[in-house]
């Protein structure tokens, strides 16, 4: 998320947010109401806060901003806010099922620490993507009692994990993991997890 943070109060005028939006080349303004978040300005809501002035010209339209006009009348009240600690792939799916393109990220004391942006979404599939590129997966069917055994074993090994995927339990209350590993020797992580008595899925 970002942290460095312009906003801007509620009782403010719409030009002073143009202005924020437009010099800090930003698509999303915080509004606050006695510091905590109340709303948000999108650079859509400023495109609908204006008004032709000479809407019979459509080729050659100028506009002009509604004057004496408050941030609090143009913004989106109520946004959709997260905790600092939501999961990101619980964020990905409120942006898109919720068709937004940002969420404020609101402190246990009701102020904002941040704001989550779908480019920030991106910005950290990318580093994920570039993360994992020299990195294998390993799929071991075990109990979730075992996963922190294995962990150790394979830190142990000097091996680094990434990231653990898990698949639904089965009767016998076993799962596949699926292990990502940073530039591991998967033929020796899998010896080493079978000679220890792991099952581990044919890659």
């Amino acid at each position: 998320m970002t942290r460095e943070l312009i906003m801007i109060d509620e009782d403010e005028a719409v030009s002073l947010a143009f202005h924020l939006l437009l010099t800090n080349d930003i698509r999303h303004l915080p509004v606050l109401s006695k510091g905590k978040p109340v709303g948000i300005i999108t650079d859509r809501d400023l495109q609908e806060a204006l008004i032709p002035s000479d809407p019979s010209r459509a080729d050659q339209r100028s506009y002009h901003k509604i004057q004496n006009v408050k941030a609090k009348k143009i913004m989106t009240p109520n946004p959709v806010m997260i905790a600092p600690e939501a999961p990101i792939e619980s964020a990905a799916q409120i942006l898109l099922e919720r068709k937004i393109s940002c969420l404020p990220v609101k402190g246990s004391d009701g102020t904002l620490v941040g704001i989550l942006t779908v480019t920030d979404l991106l910005r950290a599939f990318i580093e994920f993507m570039e993360a994992i590129g020299g990195s294998q997966r390993i799929d071991i069917v075990m109990k979730s009692s075992e996963l922190e055994e294995v962990r150790l074993l394979l830190q142990r090994h000097g091996t680094i994990i990434i990231s653990v995927g898990i698949t639904a339990q089965d009767d016998l209350g076993r799962a596949v993991y699926s292990f990502r590993l940073k530039d591991a020797h998967p033929q020796n992580v899998i010896e080493l997890l079978r000679k220890q008595g792991y099952s581990v899925l044919p890659g």
